[in-house]
């Protein structure tokens, strides 16, 4: 998902939340041997914890101390920071970190600016909108202290369930995200993730118009003209190291139908389809030990068309100004007859 500042509000967190939302900042910067130092017993900092400077030469073990300070409004007066810094003389720590959600008074700056010199350790202090910036680099931790709403929530969920138990999203929960969704909030994971899910199991969606009649492909325009708007890389480079080495698992769409073009009992029952999903085994000509899946895709929308490919990240490329004459330009291999084959194919829905 997407961030912006403005998803980060401190004011819909306890105190409680702000500390372990710092807690959980440091773990992510590499902090170990934390500790918490909690409420009136907490000796004038919230969290103690240990950072290892590593160079070729040594490693140096440094003593960190960290108090937080939710406040949903106005500044940090100094009287509130004078007991933090009176134990920080006392246990003489390599630096003291002060996290605030708002922001240092003036004099409380002033304060700390004149006692720094004069203290055997460091004063460091994040404030409301530094400490945004920071989180921005973690979409998770955002994720989690300030509550997605409803269908970005889904959105985190099926992905949870697919990655960790390989459950696809059902049909119903997919419709439900794409028609919902805030789209400027999703990042090419997101919408990589949905977009293979959704042609992924394209048939078995497609069989429900036998018992329900509700699916309907068009549902999916809305992600692909945000796509269309959005996306400007032009390249698959993600893919070249396996272009000459994988293997195709399985699939669905314009490929497969071609494959039939000279069958002739099964020429009229040809679909038209404007995607190509693939499984694929890469590198399957190596040693067991290398290989991996690979899921790829190719959709046609309106005058352009895009490849979605995802292995170990999710990379979208966008063919402007797509006609059938450019069918050749995408990345999978093919064979020389393969413009002519979809030029025939086409003609099978000419009339």
């Amino acid at each position: 998902m997407k961030y912006t500042k403005d998803d980060i509000q401190f004011e819909k967190i306890s105190p409680r939340g702000f500390e372990n939302l710092c807690y959980d900042l440091l773990v992510k910067y590499n902090f170990h041997d934390l500790i918490w130092r909690e409420g009136g017993a907490d000796n004038g900092r919230d969290i103690e914890a240990c950072f290892t400077f590593n160079n070729t030469i040594k490693n140096k073990e440094t003593k960190w101390f960290f108090e937080c300070k939710h406040y949903t409004s106005g500044g940090v007066p100094p009287e509130h920071l004078n007991s933090k810094i009176a134990w920080a003389d006392a246990e003489l720590p390599n630096f003291i970190v002060i996290f605030v959600s708002s922001y240092l008074t003036n004099s409380a700056r002033i304060w700390l600016e004149k006692i720094s010199p004069q203290k055997q350790y460091e004063i460091i202090c994040i404030e409301g909108e530094e400490l945004k910036e920071r989180l921005l680099n973690y979409s998770d931790l955002i994720e989690r202290y300030f509550s997605l709403n409803r269908y970005e929530q889904m959105l985190k969920d099926i992905k949870d369930y697919k990655n960790k138990f390989n459950i696809n999203p059902s049909f119903e929960i997919l419709k439900e995200i794409i028609e919902n969704i805030d789209l400027t909030k999703l990042d090419n994971g997101d919408i990589g993730f949905i977009l293979l899910n959704f042609f992924g199991q394209y048939h078995f969606f497609e069989s429900r118009n036998d018992y329900y009649g509700d699916f309907d492909y068009k549902i999916i325009n809305r992600i692909l003209g945000h796509l269309k708007d959005t996306i400007t890389n032009e390249s698959l480079s993600s893919f070249d190291e396996y272009k000459d080495n994988y293997a195709i698992l399985g699939g669905a769409g314009i490929l497969d139908e071609m494959y039939w073009l000279d069958d002739e009992d099964y020429i009229q029952e040809m679909k038209k389809y404007d995607f190509q999903f693939y499984d694929l085994h890469l590198n399957d000509k190596q040693a067991q030990e290398n290989w991996k899946i690979g899921l790829y895709l190719f959709i046609i929308y309106n005058n352009v068309a895009f490849e979605v490919f995802k292995v170990d990240k999710t990379e979208i490329r966008i063919i402007k100004h797509f006609n059938p004459k450019k069918i050749g330009t995408i990345s999978l291999n093919h064979g020389k007859n393969f413009e002519k084959d979809y030029d025939k194919y086409l003609q099978q829905f000419s009339t």
